[in-house]
């Protein structure tokens, strides 16, 4: 088909440009062109008085108001001007008809823009091309119009009109939202089937949007018609539950409060998904069905977690150290790690406000594991680092748990499922940093059910617990904020992968001092309110309460030791509230009245030296005291050990025996006597088992003093291992051991040299009170353990005794004691 678009009318070489914005015009279209500006009012003027011919031109940008020649476009369309009609406004309002295609060569510019123009000839190109071509513009601008493009009737109608393929593709791209370049576009293309292919183009683009435009539409309209038919279904239900309850709209009401609850709790997204989801559900749900009462008990644990809820931190090093004294006696071993861990947290939160590191490392650190016996203030210092911090406290008992839904809970398909003890532990605080402390982890057990302790590595673990998820919530919580500190009796019974993300800070016994300071400031006081007393009704002397501590109570704490003032406490309380008496004042000697014969006879020293009986020590978790060691020689053969001594024990006194057979000679114990003598060794008080390397020394005192006559002195206790070369080890609780001597009478201690650093944990004013002597080797021990020392021993020995060297006599004082080491 031809194209017979192009006018052949021939253009003048140079014609005043009208200047439009955002639209493009055609040849053959007659249409309205509104003027408003003066560039295009006088290029009006100037075509009415020549030939009455003016360019159509676009501009490139439409915002320009005062447009050049660089600002138009080199294609235009040249119009020949059919009326003009001036407005009293100013504007004029021209008529035109389009001639054809013209390209500018040269633009000039005085009052108006004029252009030198060219004539562009439109080809038609290949013939069967063509019809292929107009055949398939023809269908595709029926199929757009069927499927709801908008464009009107008579717009329509027109193009369908036409038979020139040149003049529909022209008309199609003028009446459809293409944009202007790519309008510019199909005027400035002069071969009839490339522009046809080029609107062929530009008709797939705005058929693919119409598409999408109408799958858009369905889904908005189908939300919407969800959206409206739950909102008449919810409307029903509210009128259906407001009958069924009698005009009660309770459960309503309640949906609406927990969903206010739920946006007001800052949920993270992943949370906030799977809480909305619960929530729904339940809008769906009969108030009285099984599930929505589930699910109401688990929306209600979510709304009363601490998601964002937090305690500022104070972190004073002063004053943490003036609570744990005023809350606390002794343990300043303890008290000084503690605020060094304070005084780490206080140095990472000031860097972190300097935004020198990451506040998430604020927190971070090693988990303290508090180890030692009953009653020696464990849990009562974790209380006192929280009222430091001022933070919320958690105590989360963990003896006997043997399932590990006790810390994770369970899953919420189980009837009566709950959170495990930490996310309860934290709703019961109400923020999410309290300090909870782990209570007696090393009683955690295990079962069937699986091990809590597994579960226990998640939590305390900091790289891990800030996603902690419980079953019963099956979302994860942060706990990387969480202070946690454990307790255990025995840390040993920890499992070790537990105990590698804990340190150990031990709590050791209270010595009596010690117990009598704490007796006075904290446990009388609080005895006395609890049992309605004042303090002016009763006086408890320093006597009563050191003999009540020695007398009848052994342990490490003083636990037991509140009881017994209790006791005493009430039963004056009786005698008060009697009449019997206004006030009591009890004293030592008035103990047996109140609490019966002593329970506990401490050991006292002998009375006097005697051959084959020395003075040991010996330390358990309730405290320290010395014993007795016997030996006897008589006819027979071999070694005997009683008192219920465990292997170590008996091994360190064959020890000691075969280091006597070897000095037998120097010491003047013939070999026979040994070879055919029965030793026996006993340790008084058989009922109670005895282990441990530490009564070497005293057993071999014991054993050279039975086989050569010579006493032990009875003022002397020693510990310490002996080897069979006569080295004199170090051992352990050599605090408490010292302590119990002191209480026994004893004035010397014989101690591995090794152990001398263990002195500076004893008080002075203990210390100074008693002689030390450490020892190295066997023959030091002896020098002091026995009557005479080392001399009298050798002056039994072959030949009145080989002297030995002089570094391991002493120096003896004027009662025949050593000198002080």
């Amino acid at each position: 088909m031809p194209d017979t678009s192009s006018n052949h009318t021939p253009l003048p070489a140079n014609i005043p440009v009208c200047p439009v914005r955002g639209s493009v015009i055609y040849p053959t279209m007659v249409q309205h062109i509104d003027a408003s500006r003066a560039i295009s009012i006088a290029a009006i003027d100037a075509a009415m008085h020549e030939d009455k011919v003016i360019l159509i031109v676009s501009q490139r940008d439409k915002d320009v108001d005062d447009p050049q020649g660089a600002d138009l476009y080199d294609v235009g369309t040249a119009c020949s001007v059919l009326r003009v009609r001036k407005n009293a406004d100013g504007t004029v309002q021209m008529l035109v008809s389009a001639i054809g295609r013209a390209r500018v060569t040269r633009y000039t510019r005085s009052e108006y823009l004029r252009a030198e123009v060219t004539a562009l000839e439109s080809t038609p190109g290949k013939a069967v091309e063509l019809q292929a071509l107009t055949r398939e513009l023809h269908s595709k601008f029926e199929s757009l119009i069927q499927g709801g493009k908008f464009m009107s009737q008579e717009a329509v109608q027109t193009i369908q009109a036409k038979e020139d393929a040149g003049e529909m593709a022209d008309f199609i791209a003028f009446n459809m939202d293409f944009k202007l370049e790519d309008k510019q576009g199909v005027l400035e293309t002069t071969v009839l089937t490339d522009r046809i292919r080029r609107v062929l183009t530009l008709l797939d683009a705005e058929s693919e949007v119409l598409s999408m435009q109408h799958k858009i539409r369905a889904q908005v309209k189908e939300e919407i018609d969800r959206n409206q038919r739950e909102y008449y279904l919810r409307e029903q239900m509210k009128v259906i539950q407001k009958e069924l309850h009698g005009g009660d709209d309770g459960e309503t009401d309640e949906t609406e409060e927990l969903k206010a609850k739920i946006e007001a709790l800052g949920l993270s997204p992943e949370v906030k998904k799977e809480v909305d989801r619960e929530l729904n559900r339940l809008s769906r749900m009969h108030p009285d069905a099984a599930e929505a009462s589930v699910i109401r008990t688990y929306l209600t644990w979510i709304t009363e977690l601490p998601w964002s809820v937090r305690s500022d931190d104070q972190l004073d090093i002063q004053q943490a150290a003036t609570i744990l004294d005023e809350e606390h006696y002794g343990l300043e071993k303890v008290k000084d790690r503690v605020l060094e861990f304070l005084a780490v947290r206080q140095l990472r939160r000031d860097r972190a406000e300097r935004g020198e590191i990451d506040a998430a490392d604020v927190n971070k650190g090693p988990i303290l594991v508090f180890t030692g016996p009953p009653g020696v203030g464990k849990t009562s210092i974790a209380q006192s680092i929280a009222k430091s911090l001022g933070r919320k406290y958690v105590r989360i008992a963990l003896g006997g748990a043997r399932d590990e839904s006790d810390i994770r809970g369970h899953r919420r398909t189980y009837i009566g499922a709950m959170p495990g003890r930490i996310i309860q532990g934290l709703r019961s605080a109400g923020t999410k940093n309290p300090v909870v402390l782990l209570d007696e982890v090393d009683k955690l057990g295990s079962g069937y059910q699986g091990d809590p302790s597994a579960a226990l590595l998640e939590v305390l673990d900091p790289a891990q617990n800030n996603n902690f998820t419980d079953h019963y919530l099956g979302v994860p919580f942060d706990l990387s904020e969480v202070m946690f500190i454990a307790t255990a009796n025995y840390p040993e019974q920890i499992p070790p992968a537990l105990m590698d993300r804990m340190e150990v800070i031990d709590f050791s016994s209270y010595i009596e001092q010690e117990k009598l300071e704490i007796a006075k400031r904290y446990l009388l006081p609080r005895q006395l309110t609890q049992n309605g007393l004042k303090p002016n009704q009763i006086t408890v002397t320093d006597a009563a309460l050191e003999r009540l501590i020695s007398h009848y109570t052994r342990e490490a704490g003083v636990r037991n030791l509140e009881r017994e003032i209790g006791t005493v406490a009430r039963k004056v309380a009786r005698r008060i509230a009697g009449g019997e008496v206004k006030r009591v004042k009890v004293t030592d000697k008035e103990l047996d009245r109140y609490l019966g014969q002593a329970r506990y006879l401490p050991e006292h020293e002998a009375r006097e030296d005697m051959a084959g009986v020395s003075t040991g020590m010996f330390y358990t978790p309730v405290g320290g005291d010395i014993l007795f060691i016997e030996t006897s020689v008589m006819p027979g053969r071999g070694l005997v050990l009683t008192g219920q001594l465990g292997d170590v024990m008996k091994e360190s006194a064959r020890a000691a025996l075969t280091y006597a057979k070897t000095h037998g000679e120097r010491f003047g114990i013939p070999k026979e006597r040994i070879d055919e003598s029965e030793i026996h060794v006993h340790v008084p008080a058989g009922a109670i088992p005895k282990e441990g390397p530490s009564a070497g020394g005293a057993m071999l005192t014991s054993i050279i003093s039975a086989l050569t006559g010579i006493p032990a002195r009875r003022d002397v206790a020693m510990t310490g291992e002996i080897t069979l070369t006569g080295r004199y080890l170090p051992i352990g609780g050599l605090k408490e051991k010292v302590l119990g001597a002191r209480r026994a009478g004893i004035k010397h201690i014989i101690m591995p040299k090794a152990n001398e650093g263990d002195l500076r944990d004893i008080p002075l004013h203990l210390r100074s009170s008693m002689r030390f002597h450490p020892a190295e080797t066997a023959d030091q021990v002896l020098d002091v353990a026995l009557v005479g020392g080392l001399a009298a021993l050798e002056a039994r020995g072959t030949g009145g005794g080989g002297s030995k060297p002089k570094a391991t006599r002493r120096k003896r004082g004027e009662d025949g004691a050593p000198a002080t080491a």
